[in-house]
């Protein structure tokens, strides 16, 4: 049962991996090659292409030579099927500042121009293009890229090949010289070597190379430095400069050197610590146990007292262990240490003492922020922390539950240390506690859950034709049928989706507007909280006591309901994110729904005149033109479509008519009768809500008293209600 299951698991696994491989191969098909402009190299991804990741070895990974990391390069990127492919893009992302867009400068070759926006010692950018083909799907690619350049290194004294001399104890100081210094990751650290020990560090802008020899001794030995980007040789990136090839010849001090097994030493409160430091200090036959001796800055009598060190029992090691008791601080470049019985100089040491690292403030950065002391961090979030205090370049800060972190060693100094950390998007603490090694500092960064405003693409709202979404609603929506209800539908899956935005607070704003823009109704929620869904990474850490429904109907505000709206009435709805709730730019969105009408049923009252009348028994048109008469009809009146309320100008009804009813004259050829009649108009275009017009009516009917068909044709007066 448990094999079945493993097969069932890695086949799971096996086909989403599969997956993903074939949309990449899909857009890698339209690629032929891709190229790459420096100031002095052209690089081609077919020819100069590496592979990085042996699981991907479809996966080319193109190097490009670089002198200076701002400047400008133009890609050219030469398609294949290219009648398949209706336009390319690319993304736009925080490693890369497009200074073109990709242009089509022939039929399968586009061409485009950008620059790094990261500086060298982190870069390792890639460009994302997108094809649309022309059945209208969108592949995205990929492309990584591996910037270099060849870094060189040299000694100021330029004794490429002579012998420099050593002394036992004394550390000797270099300057390195280098075609491109900002590229060397400088430590530091004391690195170990079989005949010497040796440190990279910097000072007043400055590159230098201290070595302490270990034995007297000649020999020869090569030291390289590591760097933040590479140098790529024979095909393959290398990160770290040529060597320095360096001879020693090691010689011995007038004084027998004695080693420590501590190249640096805290300088601690003695009331802290009355016994003093632990250390191991070479042995000696004439080194006596059970005796204090004083350790002076110089072989002379009348020395400074920089430390006291108590000898108390050999060890099997070939040491001697030891109390020290230090009193002043010391650095290995201001020469040997002295170790004295009474004013006599017996041996010599070296070692630093420092003070003790002490943190005054710590700030943070975020891009294109400015420094602050708020120490709180987002999940999933990249920001630079700077140290600022005493003994910084000793310090190894180490944050909690975070194994990224990368020291900025350009600006590490005696009172700075800058590095930059990455919060795991799925952390479970609350706070970032602060070592030192493995001291606890007492510091600490808080984890806040992120809370941005979203645009409003992850909201729906639906009248009673499908759900639409909020943030693409751009003009207003009319509903030709009863409005039963308005629903807004927050989806909290879309909320996390690609990127953290957080809990969302939504004020929710409705108004009724009458026909004749009266307003009729007003209500109001700020108590709308929507929290992100199941499927946000974040899920389980936010706090979930006032998030509220997710679904929002619009009659449980109102007190006419939607379905009781008259024709054109207008909903307005106002969405808004709560401005004290954000640090950001908010969102606002307008919606406008209309109770819209194709057409509409009235009674029309109307005093025709002029009428031409036509009956059916009648060969000519006897009975003239009428006089003022008057019609009541039922008439149908129609909406133009994509207008609010705009009437078409023709109107259709059947009613009836009383022929020359206002003409009271005694002639007795006056033609009085009542008919009934079906009527059509044409009405002058008017302003809405005008109830008296001019129309110009057509149609026909039947004559009660005449008992005929007849037909007409004239102007009138027409009173709507």
């Amino acid at each position: 049962m448990n094999l079945n299951l493993r097969l069932v698991f890695f086949s799971a696994v096996l086909i989403f991996f599969s997956t993903l491989e074939a949309k990449a191969q899909k857009a890698l098909n339209f690629i032929r090659d891709i190229e790459i402009h420096g100031d002095t190299s052209i690089n081609y991804l077919s020819t100069h292409g590496i592979i990085q990741n042996r699981r991907h070895r479809n996966e080319k990974t193109l190097p490009f030579h670089f002198e200076s990391i701002d400047q400008a390069f133009e890609f050219r990127l030469y398609l294949k099927n290219s009648d398949q492919i209706t336009d390319v893009k690319l993304i736009h992302t925080n490693e890369i500042n497009v200074l073109e867009e990709p242009l089509a400068v022939s039929d399968d070759t586009y061409k485009f121009s950008l620059q790094f926006t990261r500086s060298s010692k982190n870069l390792r950018p890639s460009i994302i293009i997108v094809f649309w083909t022309i059945d209208g799907k969108e592949l995205r690619y990929e492309q990584q890229l591996l910037p270099y350049t060849n870094t060189v290194v040299e000694l100021s004294d330029k004794k490429s090949t002579e012998v420099r001399e050593l002394y036992i104890g004394e550390e000797k100081e270099y300057e390195v010289l280098s075609n491109h210094i900002q590229n060397i990751r400088v430590d530091n650290i004391w690195h170990e070597q079989k005949d010497l020990s040796w440190r990279l560090y910097r000072k007043e802008n400055r590159l230098f190379l201290s070595i302490l020899p270990k034995f007297v001794n000649s020999f020869s030995t090569e030291i390289s430095f590591e760097t933040h980007a590479p140098n790529f040789l024979y095909g393959k990136a290398q990160y770290e400069t040529f060597p320095l090839n360096l001879r020693f010849i090691v010689k011995e001090p007038r004084l027998t050197f004695l080693s420590t097994d501590r190249n640096e030493v805290v300088f601690e409160d003695t009331q802290d610590n009355p016994e003093g430091i632990e250390i191991q200090i070479q042995q000696n036959r004439k080194l006596e146990l059970q005796k204090t001796y004083r350790i002076e800055n110089q072989e002379e009598k009348g020395g400074h007292l920089i430390a006291e060190l108590f000898t108390r029992n050999n060890l099997s090691n070939n040491r001697t262990l030891c109390w020290l008791r230090v009193y002043d601080y010391h650095s290995l470049q201001d020469g040997y240490l002295y170790i004295k019985d009474g004013d006599d100089p017996k041996f010599i040491t070296n070692f630093n003492i420092i003070s003790k690292t002490i943190i005054e403030s710590i700030q943070i950065l975020r891009p294109g922020r400015n420094w602050t002391s708020n120490l709180f961090v987002y999940p999933g979030e990249t920001v630079a922390v700077k140290f600022q205090g005493k003994q910084m370049q000793h310090a190894r800060y180490l944050f909690e539950g975070l194994r990224n972190r990368n020291i900025d060693s350009v600006t590490t100094n005696m009172e700075m240390q800058t590095m930059q950390i990455s919060i795991p998007i799925n952390i479970n603490q609350k706070e970032l506690k602060i070592y030192n090694g493995n001291e606890d500092t007492g510091y600490a960064i808080k984890i806040r859950e992120k809370q941005a405003p979203r645009n409003f693409d992850f909201v729906t709202i639906d009248c009673g034709d499908g759900p639409k979404v909020v943030s693409q609603i751009e003009k207003p929506i009319f509903y030709p049928k009863a409005i039963t209800d308005v629903i807004l539908r927050f989806h909290p899956d879309l909320i996390d989706d690609q990127q953290l935005y957080g809990k969302q607070y939504i004020t929710l704003d409705v108004r009724v507007i009458g026909p004749q823009g009266q307003l009729i109704e007003l209500a109001k929620d700020e108590n709308i909280v929507i929290c992100p869904g199941v499927s946000s990474p974040r899920y389980h850490n936010y706090e979930k006591n006032n998030c509220t429904d997710p679904l929002v109907t619009l009659n449980k505000y109102l007190g006419i309901k939607t379905h009781r709206f008259e024709d054109w009435t207008k909903l307005e709805i106002y969405i808004s994110h709560q401005k004290e709730k954000y640090s950001d730019q908010v969102y606002k969105k307008k919606i406008e729904i209309y109770a819209s009408r194709k057409s509409q049923f009235d009674i029309d009252l109307s005093f025709p005149a002029g009428l031409l009348v036509k009956k059916a028994n009648e060969d000519d048109i006897s009975s003239g033109i009428s006089g003022i008469s008057i019609s009541a009809i039922a008439q149908f009146k129609f909406f133009k479509p994509g207008t609010i309320g705009r009437v078409r100008p023709y109107r259709f009804g059947v009613g009836s008519i009383a022929l020359n009813a206002f003409n009271l004259s005694d002639n007795e050829d006056i033609d009085r009768d009542l008919g009934i009649v079906a009527l059509g108009s044409v009405h002058p275009l008017q302003r809405p809500g005008r109830k008296l017009s001019l129309p110009l009516y057509i149609g026909f009917g039947y004559f009660l008293k005449a008992e005929t068909w007849f037909w007409m044709i004239g102007p009138g007066i027409s009173v709507s209600f």
